[in-house]
């Protein structure tokens, strides 16, 4: 039993389990989460539980409390779970629980090449979800309004004030996916913080720029499906712009690159040149 616990945003995120080689027939659930939020069960015992996906389908799993040190993990009905999602070494799986529910949640990261064919596919579909200022006093976090979150995203990355959801980003620049903390701050805000977040905004020097202006994007790979998976048939990808003032009239090459900004009027609009010309997100379904 190999897999790896993932703490990638800080100490709250010890429920990510990275899928390895190892992963295929059981894989380990974090003892935090299983101590905190499982029912008590006795080294060498076993129990079954139900499970939910991002789609609200249920999933009977067996845990296991091992008998060859304290760690817990999931094994009969793992296979069942993880053949449906399509999971793969490199994939992660993020466990939580919200009123009685045991959540399973599962990520699938595209690798470099899968991101390269998206990239020329005209089929796939791009439609605009975040548009928003990073504070160049504040780079450790990108403010969010509830009413950008909640009216954008999907339901399953809303979650109640003081609780926080992994977010999984793809970054088309760099060719590489990572996670960010999506936490409900407050009453009116969410935060995209930790230290995914973080490593993101220096590797691209977002914090040297008076301005910076985040976008996200759905990528829907199959918009004719009938039933859209997460990371199957979507994802959400993070580019930006940069510039010394947020008058951003000029196209850029490339979303992720720094433009020259200082000709445009002052009552220009954002133009992501990566995002369809619709942009009305509706996530009702």
């Amino acid at each position: 039993m190999e897999d790896q616990e993932v703490d990638e945003n800080g100490p709250n995120n010890s429920q990510v389990v990275v899928i390895d080689k190892y992963s295929s027939c059981s894989v380990s659930i974090p003892n935090k989460f299983a101590q905190q939020h499982l029912p008590p069960l006795a080294s060498g015992k076993s129990m079954i539980l139900e499970f939910e996906d991002f789609g609200g389908n249920k999933f009977m799993m067996e845990v296991v409390h091992s008998n060859y040190g304290d760690y817990y993990y999931l094994r009969t009905g793992w296979e069942r779970f993880k053949n449906q999602h399509k999971l793969e070494s490199g994939d992660f799986i993020y466990f939580s629980k919200k009123n009685d529910s045991y959540i399973i949640y599962s990520w699938k990261m595209p690798k470099p090449e899968e991101l390269d064919l998206q990239a020329s596919n005209e089929s796939i579909e791009r439609v605009q979800v975040l548009v928003k200022n990073l504070c160049a006093k504040d780079p450790k976090r990108l403010r969010l309004s509830k009413q950008e979150v909640e009216g954008n995203l999907d339901q399953h990355l809303i979650v109640q004030v003081g609780e926080e959801i992994i977010l999984p980003l793809h970054d088309p620049i760099r060719k590489k996916s990572f996670t960010v903390q999506l936490v409900h701050a407050d009453q009116e805000e969410y935060h995209i913080r930790g230290r995914g977040w973080e490593e993101y905004v220096a590797q691209h020097n977002l914090f040297i720029f008076d301005e910076t202006t985040i976008f996200v994007n759905k990528v829907i790979l199959d918009p004719t499906a009938e039933v859209q998976l997460v990371n199957i048939s979507y994802h959400y990808e993070i580019t930006y712009q940069t510039g010394a003032t947020n008058q951003l009239q000029k196209k850029p090459k490339l979303l992720g690159t720094t433009v020259e900004t200082s000709s445009a009027p002052a009552s220009t609009a954002v133009d992501n040149s990566s995002a369809p010309a619709s942009t009305t997100v509706n996530n009702s379904s």
